[in-house]
């Protein structure tokens, strides 16, 4: 009796540890039984064997013909390992395993004599693709162990709900041997046939560059040939700064083509990839890029002279790159030529400034495929055409000295109060004159034009070792024409001191731009060159730039007719062709009065109104501001159709503005390359003596002002003549001052106020 029950126990012990053994290999124990039991819309395989194929490491795929095995690297990258090394598609391996974690079974055929006689037309034996999936386990003696494996057959004629009750997907026939030797079909959701369409030993990464843009931070462009033969250097410091041109010459790179050229060798992918003992690249390389990033080897992409395919003449090149054994074939161009008259019309539609150049780019390429023939390779085509970086809200001050002139301008900028709602106010001022409000698009218009508009060309690079100074003197920089300079604002950032988080401020240099009238010696023509101080580049600027470069008073001055706040509006008289309104306003009653032809129209007088008129003359700009003795305007105004006398009583400031603008202002005399040193002495001063500086700002703005009547008086008159725009002359009788207003404007201004 005890023998039977040791011979018991032993058998049992030698089932459990076969079992352990199925589990530990298969992760089932299907195999002891044979069979597992399918049923509809339950997962292909077990929830616990799903949760391990993020973890999946190595795979293998095989058809009648070919067999790959392929392993995952530390990096997250897919290699082919058998026959051959080489990186497998990612794309691929994605499908796989997504594939693998959502199917689900639809049906699952019987197993009798007509299924095994129709084998061959479920694509299971005549057209098979057996896929092995293995993750990481330690405690396994290779430490891998299997989570999934089954072939795949032909697609199913039958569709399946995706799920969520509207809409359906594909379906495919499986067989899996991962449950036991269960021989039964299934038809499972989803069909990912499609990525065998070439075979498995296609399935190797098509694109020759798999580093992510960001990470990139240093290109090398050689051509081997041609006018552009050479290296182009490109390099930048980390992924949230500029990239610039380092070599052949120092510059600014254009950050939109060379963004736009990192994407374009990113997605680049190939029509081929073949072995390189098998296929030999035709004749020697045009270029040689080589990519570098903070980690790993560089890499180094090779692209030969394009040529014309047997089959239909479609231009072709081939690649290399020095970390994988094969041989790409890229498109070097369109199947459409771009020659003739269709081609012009979509090229010039293409090259409409509509769209952003990376969409652009896109388009002229067809849905995104990146043709060898337009990747901008060359110095000329990768360099910055922009005389400056300069970004108008980031500056602070500007002066522009010219060299046959004794006056200077100046702009300054005070800073405004986001919270309060005050905004910026732009003042400028000429010679020794006052500071005074300026057109605040004007000033940004003249400082986006240093970025925005586009250079004509390079004249010259300094050479490395070339003297800058004779570089510089060799085109008439060091006699400039136009000096400018520009202080951008201080930068705010963050310290600690004594274990306190502390906001401090530091100054950035004043950048300076010299400009000046250079004759061509090739052509004799002039035109306009300029540089930045400490710069390597000499530009040919355009007109349209050099025109914003003005000294007259009236292009900056403020389009405003006039400035006052409602509260020192006493007066307020329309002169109307008939008879004048006279209106008396109480700003503390918010009331109005008035007279006409000596007649009381209070009880007419509509406030509404009479507060809109008052703040369209607040609002009123000018179109331009003219000389005081334009004939043509003084001409006009003789036969003046409607005036406005505006009385106010305003308080004296000046105390105040003078102890403000003292603190602020750029000093005439101080006018250099650095701004000289008295900004420095007082921003001394400020630091150590802030509470004597506060005090008299406070005492300026606090104590009680005088009040001083003035008086506004504007006359208007049309044009005459028979201009397609009309518009209005207008003075301001008290100055003198002559400006040009908008048909529209002086209409408004003989609005009703009264009640009918």
């Amino acid at each position: 009796m005890r023998i039977i029950s040791t011979i018991l126990l032993t058998i049992a012990a030698i089932l459990s540890v076969t079992a352990a053994v199925f589990l530990t290999i298969d992760g089932n124990l299907a195999r002891l039984t044979g069979w597992y039991s399918f049923k509809p819309g339950m997962p292909l395989f077990t929830a616990e064997n799903s949760k391990r194929l993020p973890d999946v490491q190595w795979m293998r795929i095989r058809n009648l013909h070919d067999s790959i095995e392929c392993r995952k690297e530390n990096d997250g990258t897919w290699w082919i390992i058998s026959p051959f090394r080489d990186r497998l598609d990612p794309a691929i391996a994605d499908t796989i395993l997504n594939f693998t974690g959502q199917a689900r079974v639809v049906d699952t055929l019987p197993y009798n004599r007509t299924t095994r006689s129709r084998l061959r037309e479920y694509g299971v034996q005549s057209n098979p693709h057996a896929i092995t999936l293995k993750a990481k386990d330690d405690s396994s003696a290779d430490g891998l162990t299997t989570v999934a494996r089954y072939t795949l057959g032909s697609a199913s004629p039958w569709l399946a709900d995706a799920g969520d009750g509207k809409s359906v997907m594909p379906t495919t026939y499986l067989r899996t041997d991962f449950y036991g030797k269960d021989k039964r079909i299934h038809v499972v959701s989803g069909n990912i046939l499609s990525i065998f369409k070439n075979g498995v030993l296609a399935l190797r990464d098509p694109r020759p560059l798999l580093t992510p843009p960001d990470e990139l931070l240093e290109l090398h462009i050689t051509a081997h040939s041609g006018p552009s033969a050479g290296t182009v250097v490109l390099r930048r410091a980390s992924a949230e700064t500029a990239w610039n041109i380092t070599s052949p010459c120092i510059t600014a790179a254009d950050q939109d083509k060379v963004n736009n050229l990192v994407a374009s060798f990113v997605t680049l992918s190939a029509i081929k990839v073949e072995d390189n003992s098998l296929v030999q690249p035709t004749g020697t390389p045009e270029y040689t890029i080589v990519f570098h990033t903070a980690k790993g080897e560089p890499v180094e992409l090779k692209l030969y002279a394009p040529f014309e395919a047997p089959a239909d003449g479609q231009k072709l090149c081939h690649a290399t790159v020095n970390n994988r054994p094969v041989v790409f074939t890229l498109q070097a161009e369109p199947r459409v030529s771009r020659k003739g008259s269709y081609s012009r019309i979509v090229n010039s539609i293409c090259n409409l400034p509509v769209l952003p150049a990376r969409t652009m780019a896109q388009i002229k390429s067809g849905a995104g495929t990146v043709y060898t023939g337009d990747l901008p390779l060359s110095l000329a085509e990768l360099r910055s055409l922009k005389f400056s970086d300069i970004i108008d809200r980031d500056v602070e001050r500007v002066a522009l000295r010219v060299s046959d002139n004794n006056d200077s301008l100046k702009l300054l900028l005070i800073p405004g109060d986001a919270e309060n709602e005050v905004n910026d106010i732009w003042m400028y001022a000429l010679g020794n004159d006052k500071y005074a409000e300026a057109e605040e698009m004007i000033v940004r218009r003249f400082l986006n034009g240093l970025s925005s508009i586009p250079v004509r060309g390079v004249v010259a690079d300094l050479q490395p070792g070339e003297n800058q100074q004779a570089f510089a003197a060799r085109y008439g920089l060091d006699k400039p024409f136009y000096s400018l300079y520009i202080r951008p604002k201080s930068c705010l950032y963050r310290a600690t001191l004594f274990g306190v988080d502390l906001p401090l401020v530091k100054d950035r240099d004043a950048r300076i731009f010299y400009i000046a009238r250079y004759r061509d010696p090739a052509n004799g023509k002039s035109k306009w060159v300029g540089m930045e101080r400490g710069g390597s580049t000499v530009y040919w600027l355009s007109t349209r730039l050099t025109r914003t470069f003005s000294m007259d008073r009236n292009y900056w001055r403020a389009r405003n007719v006039v400035n006052f706040p409602i509260s020192a509006l006493r007066k307020l008289t329309l002169g109307y062709s008939q008879a004048p309104l006279s209106l008396s306003y109480d700003y503390i009653g918010e009331s109005w009065s008035g007279t006409l032809a000596g007649e009381d129209v209070t009880p007419r007088i509509n406030p509404h109104r009479a507060q809109y008129y008052v703040r369209q003359l607040q609002k009123l700009k000018v179109s331009e501001w003219l000389d005081k003795e334009d004939e043509y305007a003084l001409e006009s105004l003789k036969n003046t159709v409607f005036s406005v006398k505006i009385e106010l009583e305003m308080t004296d400031y000046s105390d105040a503005e003078a102890v403000v603008m003292d603190s602020a202002d750029l000093d005439h005399d101080s006018l250099n390359p650095e701004f000289g040193d008295s900004r420095l002495q007082k921003a001394k001063e400020a630091l150590t003596e802030s509470t004597a500086t506060d005090a008299a700002l406070r005492d300026a703005a606090l104590q009680e002002h005088k009040t001083h009547a003035r008086t506004i008086t504007i006359e208007i008159a049309p044009s005459g003549g028979d201009s397609d725009k009309p518009f209005f002359y207008g003075r301001v009788v008290e100055t003198g001052e002559l400006f040009v207003l908008p048909f529209d404007d002086a209409q408004g201004l003989a609005g009703s106020i009264l009640d009918m």
